[in-house]
């Protein structure tokens, strides 16, 4: 499996998921025109930063699981789901960790066997027996790794879609308090308005990590 495919999608906000301008909400007669960087404003938030080392964390864990179970596809099925469960578990315990332990050393075990038997030249009927519950292991775990795969993006992309309904709330509000406070009567994305001035970036992020 090429596990570098795993979950390439990111985490950084693409500045045209926005695509609208912001209003202020300030009553003036005078137009005050102001620019946001959205996408900079959400990576380097706290609150962006606490989400990226959340998805980097899920990510790592999820793609070590495949990776094991995909180098060592004589588990049982068994084997295989108690792996999971432990290795997603947030918060095991010491007798969960040994556990996990436990199970891929007789995970390792079992492979290293399976590789003996597999070029011994004069098997036993018990021997060629246990290769072929081997292979019959082998398609299923094969079978899971694939199911397992596409579980686990659909979580990724599932976690991605909720922070940034939530960054983006946030950073909006955090843009309105500064517009308003500023006196600016419109405040548009970098990206629809890449030469305006007053930037208003740094001021908004310092707003919205004193909201978080």
């Amino acid at each position: 499996m090429q596990l570098n495919r795993f979950l390439q999608f990111g985490w950084v906000l693409a500045a045209a998921l926005i695509g609208i301008s912001l209003a202020g909400g300030f009553q003036t007669t005078e137009i005050k025109i102001g620019t946001v960087d959205i996408v900079r404003l959400l990576d380097q938030s706290d609150y962006g930063k606490e989400g990226q080392d959340i998805f980097k964390k899920m990510k790592s864990t999820r793609e070590g699981i495949l990776e094991f179970v995909d180098n060592y596809r004589i588990l049982t099925a068994e084997q295989a789901q108690r792996i999971k469960e432990l290795s997603l578990k947030e918060a095991p315990t010491k007798e969960e960790s040994a556990e996990l332990d436990r199970i891929k050393a007789e995970v390792v075990a079992t492979s290293k066997r399976s590789t003996e038997l597999a070029t011994k030249p004069n098997m036993t009927p018990e021997e060629r027996t246990l290769v072929e519950e081997y292979a019959r292991r082998s398609q299923a775990m094969n079978d899971a790794v694939q199911r397992w795969f596409k579980d686990f993006n659909n979580e990724m992309a599932d976690f991605a879609d909720k922070r940034k309904l939530v960054g983006l709330t946030k950073a909006r509000k955090a843009i309105n308090d500064v517009s308003k406070q500023q006196g600016y009567t419109v405040v548009f994305d970098q990206s629809t308005a890449p030469y305006g001035a007053n930037d208003l970036t740094d001021a908004a992020l310092t707003a919205m990590n004193a909201k978080s």
